[in-house]
């Protein structure tokens, strides 16, 4: 994560919680820890997955490329996006193509 990323989850953090500033870094530690180890889901079992799925990632996000990738060739039918020049925010760092990619998923889930 960057520092940018790390520096907006701490003053979202301050804003929004009722323990303010001061504990924003725990939270944030947890949050990176918990990005980086969990879910311990076997691949495997991601292959009694039904519904559409959309996997998506940055190219630059803290998840290792061929994890996410795992994730998408496990579950039957996934779509796979890989956005460029994106962390694990993406979400925010990118809306308008986040938003454009999931419509067009949608569109093809009907």
């Amino acid at each position: 994560m960057s520092e940018q990323q790390h520096a907006q989850l701490r003053e979202e953090y301050a804003r929004l919680s009722p323990d303010g500033l001061a504990h924003a870094d725990t939270v944030v530690n947890k949050l990176v820890e918990l990005w980086k180890d969990e879910p311990r889901i076997p691949a495997h079992s991601l292959g009694s997955v039904t519904a559409p799925t959309l996997v998506m990632a940055g190219d630059r996000d803290m998840v290792a490329l061929e994890h996410t990738a795992v994730i998408a060739r496990s579950i039957p039918g996934a779509q796979l996006c890989i956005v460029p020049g994106a962390g694990h925010l993406l979400i925010r760092e990118c809306p308008d193509l986040i938003t454009a990619v999931i419509n067009r998923f949608l569109q093809g889930t009907r």
